[in-house]
């Protein structure tokens, strides 16, 4: 899954992030030969909808593959998902399948900073940044992705990414792990 982050703003405090997951061209054709219930050639909006009722229950479970620490504390921050769709973005080059939804903080962050971990336990989906874009170009917020090497209970050491997101103005997001095992220090906006 290819994703971006659009941090969600209200009252000046962050409160939640709409979060976009894109399909790889294989996967978005295996969905697409497989919802198209009328046979009609097109995902019409209740067939993706109905796509997106039966996947959202099966990832509840893992937290929808997110975790969110405050930015400062590191302390985990609890959240609800709301309006999880699935979407067709066409069979071209930035189309597949997508599956949306929004993440709403139990309290928003005053200091507006936040760290996300996208990962699914199972290590069977692959999670990266939508064509090297993090955060939404539109967004007022900055981003630093890292990676980090950590032991898991089950699969032995694996890759983690990070993604810091900062939305106070006239700073930037600089966590303290810059370093990727594999590819050296990663930093800057949108990186």
């Amino acid at each position: 899954m290819a994703y971006q982050i659009q941090p969600l703003l209200a009252n000046g405090a962050l409160r939640g992030f709409h979060i976009s997951w894109q399909m790889d061209a294989p996967s978005s054709l295996q969905v697409r030969a497989n919802i198209d219930l009328n046979q009609n050639g097109v995902l019409d909006p209740d067939e993706l909808q109905a796509f997106a009722d039966s996947n959202s229950p099966l990832m509840k479970p893992y937290n929808y593959f997110l975790t969110i620490e405050d930015g400062k504390s590191a302390a985990p921050l609890p959240f609800d998902v709301v309006n999880f769709s699935a979407r067709d973005g066409g069979r071209g080059f930035q189309g597949g399948i997508f599956l949306e939804f929004d993440v709403q903080l139990s309290h928003p962050i005053k200091h507006n900073q936040a760290q996300l971990q996208m990962q699914d336990p199972t290590w069977y989906i692959g999670f990266m940044p939508r064509m090297g874009q993090v955060l939404a170009a539109d967004s007022e917020c900055s981003s630093d992705f890292t990676r980090e090497k950590r032991q898991t209970p089950t699969q032995g050491e694996q890759e983690v990414q990070r993604i810091v997101v900062q939305c106070t103005a006239g700073s930037v997001a600089r966590p303290a792990a810059q370093i990727s095992p594999i590819h050296g220090p990663i930093n800057g906006d949108h990186s």
